[in-house]
């Protein structure tokens, strides 16, 4: 029986953004085909002391409450790269396959064949994923990622105090609840908390890119969940990748009949009130309803129109008329276009990044010029009028892991 360890930066139940349910999602469909599967995550545990270790089945989790802590070090973390070897040692896979490295550390070593999804733009952004600069999609690296990154680091001299603050509560109120506590408090206290960070160095981005490059140069495998970021993963010196698209299980039935659906956090980069003022543009008589949790700037999220995120979208998709989606930056491959696709929904993005392989005009939806509030309007309008179109089915999940399967036989 084969033995995989992936290596993550969260996992759910704890964690569950797009990368960390992709590895989930593939972790059951191995062990469906008979393969040992086991998780090393990094974890947010407010109260429980930094680097305490926590085992569950199928499951290994690290406690990293400062996530920046890293980059601060040039992206080197000893202690989570001595858990990291640790548990490959008592582990002894035949295969690593890495999702996501963040708040851990990438120059832990094992004899294993090293696998490695490329789901952003960590690599090559120390802001994690190549957003906004100046308010239009950032080209790459440059002379701003100090003060870009510096901004991203939500780590002020107040956060230290709640980490202490909850270390003395977890004695009364567990970890877990403490977690869910912040994440509930007003986007506006949490970001007051993270303010008077240190500044970002250009040598400490130059020494994780570096640690990046060799990763990437001792993996027998990169894959690129689309041809776009592999593209760039070339341009960036990280080398060729595989391309292998997500997987997702098929939809339900199709229902229709309802509204426009903006799915995603009420952050800039994602363009919400790019919806919302094209959606007003268009002026159909088809609503339009956003839901996803609110992003770090609170202003912006509270002048939205939205509810709450949602933990299962499926049935909004169902019935959705159409995905639209407002991203200004760059998106790999959104798990959110392929599971709307699942449910036969149409789906109106933006042509950048990875989106415009994922909706084909006519075919799939609707794609519209960044940023463009017309443009989107105009689609909008022909979402409403026109039949809708037959949308592919995208790649299955069973199909997935028939693919990843084949990557860890060619590297063994």
């Amino acid at each position: 029986m084969p033995r995989l360890v992936q290596i993550v930066h969260g996992f759910p139940p704890r964690e569950n953004a797009g990368t960390e349910t992709v590895a989930a999602r593939a972790a059951l469909g191995l062990r469906a085909r008979g393969w040992e599967v086991h998780t090393l995550a990094a974890t947010r545990a407010p109260g429980v002391a930094m680097y305490t270790p926590i085992e569950e089945p199928f499951v290994s989790r690290l406690v990293t409450n400062a996530p920046f802590a890293a980059l601060r070090r040039g992206g080197s973390d000893p202690a989570a790269r001595a858990w990291i070897e640790s548990r490959l040692a008592a582990l002894s896979p035949d295969i690593v396959h890495v999702h996501h490295l963040a708040s851990l550390d990438p120059d832990f070593r094992t004899d294993a064949p090293l696998v490695w999804t490329l789901h952003d733009a960590w690599a090559w952004c120390a802001a994690g994923g190549q957003l906004l600069r100046d308010g239009a999609a950032c080209a790459g690296p440059g002379p701003g990622c100090p003060a870009c990154a510096t901004g991203w680091c939500q780590d002020g001299p107040a956060v230290a105090t709640a980490l202490g603050v909850a270390g003395r509560l977890s004695r009364f109120v567990a970890p877990h609840r403490l977690h869910r506590a912040w994440q509930r408090l007003p986007a506006s206290l949490r970001v007051a908390a993270t303010r008077g960070a240190a500044p970002v160095s250009a040598g400490q981005i130059a020494d994780q890119t570096g640690r990046w490059l060799r990763f990437a140069a001792r993996c027998a495998a990169r894959l690129a969940p689309s041809r776009w970021i592999g593209e760039e993963a070339v341009r960036r010196g990280l080398g060729s990748t595989i391309h292998l698209p997500n997987g997702v299980a098929p939809g339900g039935p199709r229902q229709g009949g309802g509204p426009f659906l903006f799915l995603g956090t009420l952050a800039r980069h994602k363009g919400p009130d790019l919806v919302v003022a094209a959606h007003t543009a268009a002026g159909v008589d088809i609503p339009l309803v956003l839901h996803g949790p609110p992003g770090p700037d609170a202003a912006f999220a509270a002048a939205l129109p939205h509810s709450g995120p949602v933990a299962d979208p499926s049935p909004l998709l169902a019935r959705a008329r159409a995905l639209i989606l407002g991203s200004r930056w760059p998106e790999n491959a959104p798990l959110v276009v392929l599971e709307a696709r699942a449910a036969g929904c149409p789906v109106i993005a933006p042509d950048i990044g990875g989106l415009r392989e994922l909706v084909e005009p006519g075919v799939d939806g609707w794609l519209y010029e960044a940023g463009n509030l017309h443009a989107l309007a105009d689609c909008i309008r022909q979402a409403t009028i026109s039949a809708p179109p037959p949308v592919r089915p995208p790649l299955s999940l069973a199909e997935h892991v028939d693919r990843l399967i084949g990557v860890y036989a060619s590297v063994r």
